[in-house]
């Protein structure tokens, strides 16, 4: 996706520097189409074009017709599948050189230009054959109903085309005007509209004053400075900003272009005179008449019906070319007009600047390649975005179902999880229950056996003082079993009667009575929910070390404390007694503390035995910080 982003980027950048093909055509006039023939008589689907001498060129360009949107906006309509193209300096195409004649099937160009490279070809007539011409497809798949259908031809010499304006012959002919006519293929109004590039520039051109009648004579003169021949004389329509869908802004309905060799037009030879009828608006495309070789110094352009503008009228042009010699002479001529336009951008030397309305004027040679370029770039650019919009829906399904394999995926583990966590905290339940079921026997079922020796030993003696020293015993051995059974109620069931600190408390109160206890909480609170098996042994560490301290110390004193260090919870117990055995002194055995350490290690933990040396003993409960 990232290669094919870059590759769209550089393809956008490189196709914002070229000539770029128009949606559809800007005039009126689309261009030749022959009869529908029938009989397949394919033979006669040609078109002839007199250059009006014998001439050498470089290229000849074939300019497909693309129908206006109202008609289909079919792009290539009527372009013929095979053709074939040739030179010829007799009408008859005696001595004719072949240019190209297609064996095979070629692709529709679309839109685009076909250009076709002839280097030192030479000759006065040009046809075009359609050997393979396109129609109405039958049931056996074969073309019924042939015809041939072109905008335009060029046939470039140079920055020249020859073709321009020149006698078309055909053996058969649609003539419908403007719409199509057989001189439509030289009048270079095509799709492909004038040969300007892609560069912006400020739009600007010539307008001359509004009048209020239509067929008052306005007129623009070159004065190219000395007398030279003349190739053609080539006219740009204007485009008005503040009114885009004015094509071919005040370009006049009937005009004439003269020459002479002199400024007072004394001597004049016409190069075209469109004064006797309507003349169709080109849009935005560039008209060229031919000047067949005139010498000259002076060219001069009169509007003699203007174009109509609101309520008045007024002439428009965005540049004017003269070529001589393969040379756009008017560039270093001087401009005068019957008048201008009294506000900016308007001004007479905007006609011989290089630029049309807002974009420079490329020569036809460069402005065909970059067209034909921009074209097969733009089909590799609707590729790549299709690929692109192909591989995005295909990440999008993928990452769905990914996604959704995820999810699946979590909610299996999850449930395997949960599963194994259920088993293993049944696992610890039972064990748990097996443990307090070994407390209970232990120490409650020893302490019941007790009292039941004791009761019977009571009941069997006759002394009163005996009897009342067994009864007592009694009696603190049920004290004490009461305790433990309220122990183990606490343990398993949390919250009764307080959290872990507040059960801890309570047992240092009843374990340690008569001596002075000091008991200083967590300031980070414990969760209050708190696994059993740490609540247990916890306490069962807690509760030796408080039996060890009212057995053996002999302490008036005692400060219980809980800290957190860390990820530790430490608890102190620290007494004011008589402190550890000293070395050399056998104290009595016993399995307390070894018990302990082994309850602190089932938690990760460990129990530290501090005695200083002016007496008393520190016990540290050092325990991972409960989660």
């Amino acid at each position: 996706m990232r290669r094919l982003h870059e590759d769209i980027s550089l393809l956008e950048t490189r196709l914002a520097t070229l000539a770029h093909l128009p949606e559809e055509q800007t005039g009126e006039r689309l261009g030749y189409h022959s009869r529908i023939l029938q009989g397949g008589r394919v033979g006669d689907l040609w078109v002839q074009v007199d250059l009006g001498a014998s001439r050498e060129f470089d290229t000849v360009v074939l300019v497909p017709v693309v129908l206006p949107r109202e008609l289909g906006g079919i792009a290539g309509y009527g372009f013929p599948r095979r053709f074939r193209v040739a030179v010829a300096e007799t009408p008859d195409m005696a001595d004719e050189q072949v240019l190209i004649d297609s064996s095979t099937d070629l692709p529709n160009p679309g839109r685009a230009p076909l250009l076709i490279h002839a280097k030192d070809a030479r000759g006065q007539h040009l046809r075009v054959t359609a050997t393979g011409p396109t129609g109405r497809v039958g049931s056996d798949g074969r073309i019924n109903w042939p015809s041939l259908a072109l905008a335009e031809v060029m046939v470039l010499h140079g920055d020249r085309n020859l073709a321009a304006g020149r006698r078309v012959t055909a053996p058969t002919s649609r003539e419908a005007a403007p719409v199509w006519s057989l001189q439509n293929l030289t009048d270079g109004e095509s799709v492909l509209a004038a040969p300007v590039g892609a560069g912006s520039k400020m739009r600007k051109g010539w307008h001359s004053e509004a009048y209020p009648e239509a067929t008052t004579p306005v007129s623009i003169t070159l004065d190219l400075g000395q007398v030279m021949p003349l190739d053609d004389v080539r006219l740009f329509p204007m485009r008005w900003e503040g009114y885009p869908h004015w094509l071919g802004f005040g370009f006049p309905v009937r005009y004439k272009v003269e020459c002479a060799d002199d400024p007072s037009f004394s001597t004049s030879r016409t190069v075209a005179d469109f004064t006797r009828h309507d003349v169709p608006n080109p849009g935005m495309n560039a008209v060229t008449l031919p000047a067949d070789g005139f010498q000259a110094r002076m060219i001069r352009i009169t509007a003699t019906q203007q174009w109509e503008r609101f309520t008045d009228h007024a002439f428009a042009l965005s540049e004017v070319q003269v070529y001589s010699a393969g040379a756009n002479v008017a560039r270093q001529a001087t401009v005068t007009t019957t008048s201008v336009y009294p506000s900016t951008p308007w001004a007479n030397e905007n006609l011989v600047d290089g630029d049309a309305s807002d974009n420079p004027i490329l020569p036809l040679q460069q402005w065909v390649q970059e067209l034909q370029e921009s074209s097969r770039m733009e089909h590799e650019l609707k590729s790549l975005k299709d690929q692109q919009s192909l591989r995005e829906a295909k990440w999008k399904r993928g990452l769905l179902r990914g996604g959704i394999g995820l999810v699946l995926l979590t909610l299996a583990v999850l449930s395997t999880s949960l599963v194994r966590n259920s088993l293993r905290r049944r696992r610890e339940l039972r064990s748990l229950q097996q443990r307090i079921a070994r407390d209970l026997h232990d120490e409650v079922g020893s302490n019941l056996a007790g009292i039941s020796l004791l009761s019977r030993e009571a009941s069997q003696t006759a002394s009163p003082p005996l009897r009342r020293q067994i009864l007592e015993e009694v009696c603190r051995v049920a004290d004490e079993t009461a305790a433990s059974m309220r122990d183990l109620v606490w343990m398993v069931q949390p919250g009764m009667p307080g959290d872990l600190v507040s059960g801890l408390r309570l047992t240092a109160g009843r374990m340690l009575s008569g001596m002075s206890v000091q008991f200083h909480p967590p300031e980070t609170a414990l969760p209050p929910r708190l696994e059993l098996e740490f609540k247990r042994e916890l306490f069962l560490i807690f509760k030796e070390t408080l039996q060890n301290i009212a057995r053996h110390s002999g302490a008036k004193s005692v400060v219980i404390s809980f800290t957190r260090e860390g990820r530790l919870l430490v608890v102190r117990i620290k007494d004011d007694g008589k402190g550890l055995p000293k070395a050399g002194e056998n104290p009595t055995p016993g399995n307390g503390l070894e018990n302990m350490r082994q309850r602190a290690r089932s938690l990760r933990g460990e129990v530290r035995l501090i005695s200083p040396e002016d007496g008393g003993c520190e016990v540290q409960i050092r325990v991972p910080w409960p989660v």
